[in-house]
């Protein structure tokens, strides 16, 4: 799994600095993975390993959280053979006005996504899902920010998948001498702090 970390900090994917996140929290970091989908033999790689992680044999359907989800789930989708679905930011105020878009109903279902930070989209996910019909019973995602989201959607009572954990990346870096001792201090502070 160190692979993925490495390759994420040479293109340069993981940025050290002050960054607002999605959820509304402050962070020394910020992983933009929209930025993966630029290298297609990583991507290639970690769909692979994704595929084995979560048994995707159990699942009927991959749901993506709009929009990076989206683009993950449609490759793992289109490798293991399974439909896809997708869960929009907000209902469409014309035509059907779905918040799901595809067939979950009465369906075991995955939702995926690339990063997880509080769980707040994962929630938003699930409940969209479930108004649907459909049977939301795990999550998958590549990065695991450490601050929320697995405890979360274990209450729930789904699974959590995910490839890496943020103390796991800057280890990983650190060994490999791509961040120094200060910052990785900073980094894990930063982790261990936040982390509910």
């Amino acid at each position: 799994m160190s692979w993925l970390a490495i390759e994420l900090y040479k293109h340069g994917i993981i940025k050290l600095g002050r960054f607002r996140l999605t959820s509304g929290l402050e962070s020394p970091y910020y992983i933009d993975l929209r930025q993966l989908y630029s290298y297609p033999d990583v991507v290639e790689k970690l769909v692979n390993e994704l595929i084995l992680l979560a048994n995707l044999d159990e699942y009927e359907v991959l749901v993506g959280i709009a929009t990076s989800g989206i683009v993950l789930a449609s490759f793992i989708a289109c490798k293991v053979k399974r439909p896809l679905s997708y869960v929009r930011i907000e209902k469409k105020a014309h035509g059907t006005q779905a918040l799901v878009e595809g067939n979950v109903k009465g369906k075991r279902c995955i939702i995926i996504d690339d990063v997880a930070t509080t769980g707040g989209s994962i929630e938003h996910a699930y409940h969209a899902v479930k108004e649907a019909e459909g049977i939301p019973t795990a999550s998958l995602v590549v990065i695991d920010r450490e601050q929320g989201a697995k405890k979360l959607v274990e209450r729930l009572g789904m699974k959590f998948y995910s490839y890496l954990k943020a103390s796991d990346i800057f280890k990983h870096l650190y060994e490999h001498k791509l961040v120094n001792e200060e910052q990785y201090k900073e980094l894990l502070n930063y982790i261990s702090s936040s982390t509910t």
